[in-house]
């Protein structure tokens, strides 16, 4: 036969499995030997942890080629279903490139031609003279992908050989099985991302309209709101929660939560948050007792995020406490924590589900009226949030109808920063003491009309526009100081919006950008800080929250981009 047309990898990586066949004239190696080849095969899968297919079977060819006398392997394998099939030919020890297997086709096509037998093999041409060679399936058929391994030893296989290929070739398949598994994990988990961030985008959609609707309602009228005024806002708020909720345990699963850590003094985040649970605590007609040190207690953490860990914790004890039970909150500090214990005369834990309280979708026996309510997630985000600053929570039951006390830990922080001097700059009035001049886009008709309704009754001068085009137009004679936008828009989204109307105004930082949307992931934030926006908020948003950014004192560029994570509950 002719030589191949490229260079081949001179023949070695063999030297163990061929001085075995000399040693042993192709019969089984020594009992203690053999166990030891077995041993090292069977040791394979702890290399594959968190590997690919392709790395999954080169190690395992490697293997086989330190204790067979093998010349040739080549695998054929649809690694993943998505992706036509990987092909790898390794000779004497060494992958072939490219080029050097074209002069292999012949071989290859000859090999796709033979019958599955593992322990008979069949005599083929290749560039390095006839081989013998023998196919085995990667699992159930054909459909698996094959295997063929070639040796120029005569008694290819041994009984010793066929046992070997055998034991490899099922580590090997079941090492693809897993990482066909992993990667459709990935990408289901992936897509469930993708679904839950659009989710939450279309349900914030039209929740932003009810709640500034709800805010107008309460604003306008002189009368305590009525009671189905009350449900509604009960309901939203409710909803609104559970959205959140969604949006953080997608985010806290994949390790993408990112804390704004500042000295933040704990009596004002349980303030905050006895404000935020307030609504539950006075329908359930619970007694709310809070026992806190006289001191400061002062934590490294982000206000929004800790105040989350305690208005889910107090949720919670409000929900499982019969109405008119009793809720106690006690503040102390030691030397280097700060310690808040929150305790109920509620429904209690179970023993055996003390351990799990803080698994995700944990919520113990559940009754057919739910009258719980929620998804089971509050305490897992409680946890995965303390855990990122540093601290620790622990739950205590004495048992089923004895209540239960959960116990924060955080630690101390004593490098307190001043606060600003009282006469910090504020912001001054447009020129001419006019109003501030507001253009609000949103191609939501019912959100602008409310957040309009709101802006308007606060003494801006507000503009709306549906689609980036409308707002292109009225921004060249409006000379808006404010641009409040959503992301999602029609014809150009609101990244692009943020440009044009500063290409419109001819001055770089005029007019001022405010995201106004349903998208909330880490990634909708960073592209909106880089599009030039000073505040990212998530729909549906307090409409104080939006006014303080209008008027924000510091200048722009000068302050971090708010994340939009204020959860407050309605007025």
């Amino acid at each position: 036969m002719s030589s191949p047309p490229h260079p081949l990898p001179p023949e070695g990586g063999q030297q163990r499995g061929r001085s075995n066949a000399r040693e042993h004239g192709g019969e089984p190696a020594p009992t203690q030997e053999a166990l030891r080849d077995l041993m090292g095969l069977l040791a394979l899968p702890a290399l594959w942890a968190g590997r690919g297919g392709e790395t999954i079977l080169e190690l395992m060819t490697q293997a086989v080629e330190r204790i067979v006398p093998l010349t040739v392997s080549c695998v054929q394998v649809s690694i993943l279903p998505s992706q036509p099939p990987t092909r790898v030919l390794r000779v004497n020890g060494r992958t072939l490139d490219n080029a050097q297997v074209s002069a292999w086709a012949p071989f290859v096509q000859a090999c796709n031609g033979m019958a599955h037998h593992m322990d008979k093999s069949m005599l083929q041409d290749t560039p390095l003279g006839p081989l013998r060679v023998i196919r085995l399936y990667l699992g159930s058929g054909s459909r698996g992908g094959s295997i063929w391994f070639a040796s120029r030893d005569e008694s290819f296989p041994s009984l010793a050989h066929s046992a070997f290929l055998r034991a490899a070739v099922s580590l090997a398949t079941t090492g693809l099985h897993t990482a066909r598994l992993n990667h459709e994990r990935e990408q289901a988990s992936r897509a469930k991302d993708e679904f839950l961030a659009m989710l939450g985008h279309e349900l914030r959609n039209p929740l932003a309209p009810i709640v500034t609707a709800l805010q107008l309602m309460r604003r306008r009228s002189d009368q305590p709101p009525s009671r189905e005024q009350e449900i509604i806002e009960r309901q939203v708020n409710h909803l609104t929660r559970l959205v959140d909720d969604l949006m953080d345990v997608t985010r806290i699963t994949r390790g993408r939560v990112e804390l704004q850590p500042q000295a933040v003094e704990m009596q004002t985040v349980l303030a905050e948050a006895f404000e935020g649970v307030s609504p539950l605590v006075e329908q359930r007609r619970h007694q709310l007792i809070l026992q806190a040190a006289q001191t400061p207690a002062m934590v490294m953490g982000d206000p929004a995020r800790l105040r989350q860990v305690f208005v889910n914790l107090l949720t919670n004890a409000a929900k499982y406490t019969d109405a008119g039970g009793h809720i106690e909150v006690r503040l102390t500090c030691s030397t280097h924590a700060v310690e808040v214990a929150i305790q109920d005369d509620g429904i209690g834990i179970e023993p055996k589900l003390l351990p799990l309280v803080f698994n995700l979708f944990e919520q113990g026996t559940t009754t057919i009226e739910r009258s719980g309510g929620g998804l089971g997630i509050g305490l897992a985000i409680v946890k995965n949030l303390v855990d990122l600053h540093q601290g620790s929570v622990t739950a205590h039951s004495d048992g089923t109808g004895r209540g239960s006390t959960f116990t924060v830990r955080l630690p101390l922080h004593r490098n307190v920063a001043l606060p600003l001097p009282a006469d910090s700059p504020v912001m001054e009035a447009p020129q001419g003491g006019r109003r501030l001049r507001l253009l609000l886009v949103d191609d939501n008709a019912d959100a602008m009309q409310m957040m309009h309704d709101a802006l308007v009754a606060h003494g801006f001068e507000v503009v709306t526009a549906p689609d980036p085009v409308e707002a292109l137009k009225l921004s060249a004679g409006f000379d808006p100081d404010v641009a409040v936008l959503d992301i999602g828009l029609p014809v150009m989204d609101g990244y692009e919006l943020a440009h044009e109307l500063r290409q419109v105004s001819g001055i770089s930082d005029k007019p001022r950008l405010i995201a106004l949307t349903g998208y909330g992931q880490p990634k909708d934030r960073a592209r909106a800080a880089a599009a030039g926006f000073e505040s990212h908020f998530v729909k549906p948003v307090h409409t104080a929250m939006l006014i303080a950014a209008i008027e924000a004192p510091c200048p722009p560029g000068q302050r971090p981009v708010p994340t939009g994570d204020h959860r407050r509950e309605l007025p």
